[in-house]
């Protein structure tokens, strides 16, 4: 009799543990991290890999002293997962987003790059490297979420670079990782940069199949040191190699690219001084490409600025076209007035030639004080007014090869297509809502608190931008 009570004691356990079906996971170091201090665990992991599968408990095994265990049947990037308990409880996250995590011996500060170890996983998928590392940026110091610059090494010692290549994103040894801090909805550079690149491509693209019009970039999660910094923009330099620029010879000047930085001179052509090539500025341009012996190559745009500053109006309308490229002119300039980039008229963009004696054009760059804000992210609700510089006012002034009549039809075109109310409403609203239903809204919040709800900040910009093309609407029927 005790024999059999004991066969049918064990029959039953046995029984019972089969009913429960536990699902076990050991994830791999690098897919997850966990941040002591908030009480925050972020796990990138693709779970489709788990629909279909039959079982009534998961227990994933963090660590010996964080394990999740609960008798759901599935994960979910929606829902927030506790672990622990009441006194030791920790929030779990599943998410699609590329986990980024930077670990560095040394005190990160503005300059120089300290070597630190950088891994970047998405779907299982893992890529390490050293990565000199700096804060970025001017007004963004004196944020609490700091942006970073990254630049990828070989080797902590020797520094030689390493290029590294990100989703669809192109490869290279250079990349930012932009906080967003200011950006209350995270969403305005990134919509924005998106935006420049569907409505605009390169005049040159069919000698050079590569080249792109601007930076893109994808959104990732950034653990520094353990301790999550929440979401950011992993985003690409602007550079020769992303525009695919000639390069220069031994004695000659191809390619050329120019930074703006200041609105007194050059890039919204107020002046064109006298410059010296052993200094790497002039008149509020820094000097990217080419620098060869430490020496740089002004003759070019201080000829072309020059020319759109001091030219008589006749020489002006003849040959401004041979000089940039008016569909560049044309679409950077509804661009910027669309989104109301406040600062991006003599500052942050990049002036850019393709190859000798063609004409120049512009690149958009830190498109983050935009859509009803500045750049310190405070709001600015103005919609009624058009942004220009020096340029642009000739241009329209001046009617070359009848620019008025086709910066008004491309206007009207684009409101069609990228420009729609429908279409802006649609993208904004699509990383709205992924970032809320996928809780990287409530992650984010945790570090950084807001006093207004992301859902006041989105009705604020669908307000302000109504009101915009409102009014860039009547601007352009009325333009002639």
């Amino acid at each position: 009799m005790k024999c059999f009570g004991f066969i049918l004691i064990c029959f039953c356990y046995l029984n019972q543990l089969q009913s429960q079906n536990t699902k076990v996971i050991t994830p791999g170091e690098d897919t997850y991290s966990i941040d002591v201090q908030h009480k925050i665990i972020v796990w990138n992991k693709d779970i489709s890999i788990y629909e279909g599968v039959d079982f009534d408990e998961i227990k994933v095994i963090f660590s010996e002293s964080i394990i999740f265990s609960e008798k759901v049947d599935s994960l979910s990037y929606s829902k927030r997962f506790d672990v622990g308990d009441q006194s030791d409880l920790f929030r779990l996250y599943i998410t699609k987003l590329p986990l980024i995590k930077i670990n560095s011996d040394k005190t990160i500060v503005d300059d120089p790059k300290v070597a630190s170890n950088f891994s970047y996983v998405n779907r299982d998928s893992v890529k390490k490297a050293i990565a000199g590392i700096e804060f970025r940026g001017n007004i963004s110091l004196k944020f609490p979420k700091k942006s970073y610059d990254l630049e990828f090494w070989d080797a902590a010692d020797t520094e030689d670079s390493r290029d590294m290549q990100f989703g669809d994103l192109r490869e290279d040894d250079d990349w930012i990782l932009d906080g967003l801090y200011n950006e209350p909805l995270r969403l305005r550079s990134y919509f924005c940069n998106k935006l420049w690149l569907s409505i605009h491509k390169p005049a040159y693209l069919n000698q050079e199949k590569e080249a792109k019009s601007g930076i893109d970039l994808m959104y990732v999660e950034v653990f520094v040191n353990s301790i999550y910094k929440g979401i950011y923009a992993l985003t690409e330099q602007v550079d020769r190699k992303l525009l695919k620029l000639k390069k220069h010879g031994k004695s000659a000047v191809f390619g050329e690219l120019f930074k703006a930085s200041s609105y007194k001179g050059a890039p919204a052509y107020k002046s064109a001084p006298k410059y010296r090539d052993i200094f790497p500025h002039w008149a509020g341009y820094e000097m990217e490409y080419p620098v060869v012996n430490y020496k740089s190559y002004w003759k070019n745009i201080y000829k072309f600025t020059k020319f759109v500053v001091q030219s008589k109006d006749q020489i002006f309308k003849k040959k401004i076209a041979r000089k940039f490229y008016l569909d560049n002119a044309i679409d950077y300039f509804l661009f910027i007035n669309l989104i109301r980039a406040t600062d991006n008229l003599g500052k942050n963009f990049y002036v850019a030639r393709y190859d000798k004696n063609t004409p120049y054009f512009n690149i958009p760059w830190d498109l983050d004080g935009v859509l009803g804000t500045i750049q310190d992210g405070k709001r600015i609700p103005t919609t009624d007014d058009i942004l220009s510089n020096g340029l642009f006012d000739r241009l329209l002034e001046a009617n070359p090869d009848n620019y008025r009549q086709r910066l008004k039809d491309r206007w009207f075109k684009l409101r069609k297509g990228e420009f729609s109310k429908q279409r802006l409403f649609s993208n904004l609203r699509d990383s709205y809502t992924y970032f809320e239903k996928n809780k990287v809204y409530e992650r984010e919040t945790l570090i950084w608190s807001s006093d207004i709800s992301m859902a006041e900040h989105l009705e604020y910009l669908e307000q302000w931008l109504t009101k915009r093309l409102t009014f860039l609407d009547r601007y352009f029927e009325e333009l002639s």
